[in-house]
């Protein structure tokens, strides 16, 4: 570890043991969970890290090599900084972080003192698990005078926010009323969501989504005609298409003449 970790793990140190680290990590990701103690680390006789809400042993280290059974969760994805002992590091990386580590908290239990039997806590961290949402589809319905909006692959659930552009005021609003639906993974964990709204005398619409884990969002804004004007559209270029078919003819008729 570098020396300005090293320093920022010094000033942490008195108050570590005392108050909640929140950390955050994304799925498939990493995370560090600091530890640094303020007690003189060649007085450490054991130390493990064990998940708060559980019996769940993350990591165990004896001075005597004395070892506890890891949780089947855990193993091969914790791993220690075993040349930092004697400076009081015993922060611990946990790989390959998934949905299910969302919320969990931990604690490092130590032992420093032979002449003390009970152990004591360290360096409590709580873990907030995200996932970014992927391939934001917006489409709207003129005939049915609804937006719907689509994104997937997202953890936690989002917060989904709708707006439009008035079509007579020109004001944007706030749009109420829609309308979500949310589909999880059953072996990732991870969420679709499926929104829709009414654009009833909107000229445009957008829809967001955001991740309140990673402060992420997803954002699209489309257009939306007014109904009658594809319809016009059509009729025009219909238009179009006769006046040039007449004009081929005319000149086809004038080249006869002329031989």
């Amino acid at each position: 570890m570098s020396g300005t970790n090293l320093a920022i793990f010094l000033l942490c140190a008195p108050i570590m043991g005392q108050t909640t680290v929140l950390l955050n990590a994304p799925v498939g990701g990493s995370v560090l969970i600091h530890c640094y103690l303020p007690v003189h680390p060649l007085n450490l006789r054991w130390f493990y890290w064990q998940e708060d809400r559980s019996d769940n042993i993350l990591f165990h280290w004896d001075a005597i090599g004395k070892t506890s059974p890891i949780a089947d969760e855990y193993r091969n994805r914790c791993h220690l900084f075993n040349t930092e002992f004697t400076s009081g590091n015993i922060s611990i990386t946990l790989d390959n972080v998934v949905v299910g580590d969302d919320q969990k908290t931990f604690w490092a239990y130590v032992s420093y003192d032979k002449q003390k039997i009970q152990s004591e806590q360290w360096c409590k961290s709580t873990l907030q698990v995200s996932a970014p949402y992927q391939d934001l589809i917006l489409t709207v319905n003129k005939t049915a005078n609804s937006a719907t909006c689509t994104a997937h692959g997202g953890y936690p659930e989002p917060q989904v926010s709708w707006s439009g552009l008035n079509k007579s005021s020109a004001t944007q609003l706030d749009l109420q009323g829609a309308e979500m639906s949310l589909q999880q993974d059953a072996t990732e964990k991870t969420f679709s969501v499926i929104t829709s709204v009414s654009v009833k005398e909107l000229q445009s619409v957008t829809c967001l989504i955001y991740n309140p884990h990673s402060n992420e969002s997803l954002k699209k804004t489309t257009e939306i005609e007014a109904p009658g004007e594809d319809q016009q559209r059509n009729r025009y270029v219909l238009l179009v298409l006769v006046l040039v078919l007449v004009i081929v003819l005319v000149v086809t008729c004038w080249c006869r003449e002329c031989e």
